[in-house]
């Protein structure tokens, strides 16, 4: 659906820009982001970080899963001769474990996902810089992202924004009959 959308504003922006760029053609073109993030050499040094970051986070979840899975055999195969408080007991420090393993994988998780964002971040600004200078050197007006749904950059001559914004509040004020804001 999102997708659908930006499709749908970019053709009416390139149909109604059409009209007012004259003869010049708007000249579009798209990069892949995602490839950039996994074959860049800014991506590939990131991603190898991750995934020792990764590895070692496995290796610790491994260790509490054969923890969790010696405590719940241990529970059953003792249920039937343990005593009820013990029994009782051992149900507690199972579902403490439990937690401690859940809170764990939770936590490891949003640390991969902040270190991620913390090694791609710096870059991600000056890669914004090198695709607008590298569209305006090359007389590029609309950049998308194939990755993403989004523009990465537009030139001014294909903003719309004010004719757009003129015909709509036109619009409003025919409809509640309300007179133009003076400027």
């Amino acid at each position: 659906m999102k997708k659908f959308i930006v499709a749908l504003v970019i053709t009416t922006m390139v149909t109604i820009s059409a009209g007012t760029a004259s003869a010049q053609e708007t000249r579009i073109v798209y990069i892949e982001s995602q490839r950039i993030l996994y074959e860049s050499i800014v991506g590939k040094d990131a991603y190898k970080r991750l995934s020792t970051m990764k590895n070692q986070k496995e290796a610790e979840v491994k260790k509490r899963q054969t923890k969790l899975k010696a405590l719940s055999e241990s529970l059953q195969a003792k249920s039937t001769t343990m005593t009820a408080a013990a029994k009782n007991d051992l149900e507690a420090q199972y579902m403490r474990e439990l937690k401690d393993y859940e809170r764990y994988v939770k936590d490891a998780q949003d640390e991969l996902k902040r270190t991620e964002v913390n090694l791609l971040k710096p870059w991600s600004k000056e890669l914004d810089d090198i695709i607008k200078g590298y569209a305006q050197k090359n007389g590029y007006d609309l950049v998308l992202d194939k990755s993403n749904p989004v523009i990465v950059y537009a030139s001014g001559k294909i903003n719309i924004t004010s004719q757009i914004m003129d015909l709509f509040n036109k619009r409003y004020q025919e409809k509640s009959g309300k007179a133009k804001p003076k400027k």
